[in-house]
């Protein structure tokens, strides 16, 4: 179950390995969608997947200034990209070619951001991790909400999940009303990578359950609904417990 987790999120983030020392490159594209972008960092040498350290990911063309999605069939055309975020200022400079923007990458951290993190408890960041919150979005409101929403156990490292995941305010008061007042950002950012709702939690306390927070993460994983507890008791088995549910999903006993 634990390490399901931890790969789910470090897909979200964007750690990765130790690379060469050479300077990183980006690459802007349409995206998939309308109104996103397809944009690429690349930190060391790409041309060797021992080395490389690729990031991808879609964001909207709002957040960036100095492109729009026309630029891409100016062939040849000089862009300077850039996109302000709370925790500074990245740039994607370079030229168009083949339908792509490609160029040198750089970022350029915001001493004011970093200080006001500091001051709420979150130091040693470093300017990786700034990139990163620009990245996700992490913004000085945002902390301030989950903190006064009563999250506990944030670190400069896990903001980077909760936020992956779209763990917000509305969302750790919804799960405070539905019974889980106390909740600590690793149980948050476990329980919103699997699923669990209020709303789900509340269909769960409709079937007689009531779950811990590590409960409801299994539930969520192992896909015990209320159409699978009704299955087992029309075979005669009454009253099972969750960690009986979850062996007989383990196990794969309902076949």
């Amino acid at each position: 179950m634990r390490s399901i987790l931890i790969s789910f999120l470090a897909i979200c983030v964007f750690t990765g390995s130790a690379v060469a020392d050479s300077a990183p490159t980006c690459s802007i594209r349409a995206g998939e969608f309308d109104q996103k972008l397809a944009f690429t960092l690349n930190n060391g040498d790409c041309s060797s997947e021992q080395h490389c350290d690729k990031n991808n990911m879609s964001m909207s063309w709002s957040k960036w200034t100095g492109i729009v999605p026309g630029d891409l069939a100016r062939e040849g055309a000089t862009i300077d990209a850039r996109m302000k975020a709370d925790s500074g200022e990245m740039r994607c400079s370079g030229t168009v070619g083949g339908a792509a923007m490609r160029g040198t990458f750089s970022f350029t951290p915001d001493p004011e951001f970093a200080r006001r993190m500091e001051a709420m408890g979150f130091d040693h960041q470093t300017p990786r991790q700034l990139r990163d919150y620009a990245f996700l979005d992490v913004t000085i409101a945002w902390v301030q909400d989950m903190k006064s929403a009563g999250v506990q156990g944030m670190t400069t490292e896990n903001l980077m999940g909760l936020r992956a995941l779209g763990v917000d305010k509305e969302y750790v008061q919804g799960m405070a009303t539905a019974g889980y007042p106390e909740l600590r950002s690793d149980k948050l950012t476990g329980m919103k990578a699997v699923g669990v709702s209020p709303e789900k939690v509340q269909a769960i306390r409709a079937m007689g359950f009531s779950p811990t927070e590590d409960e409801l993460i299994e539930m969520s994983v192992f896909k015990i609904d209320a159409q699978f507890v009704e299955k087992m008791k029309a075979r005669g088995f009454q009253n099972l417990t969750i960690a009986q549910l979850v062996k007989i999903k383990v196990f794969k006993l309902d076949d």
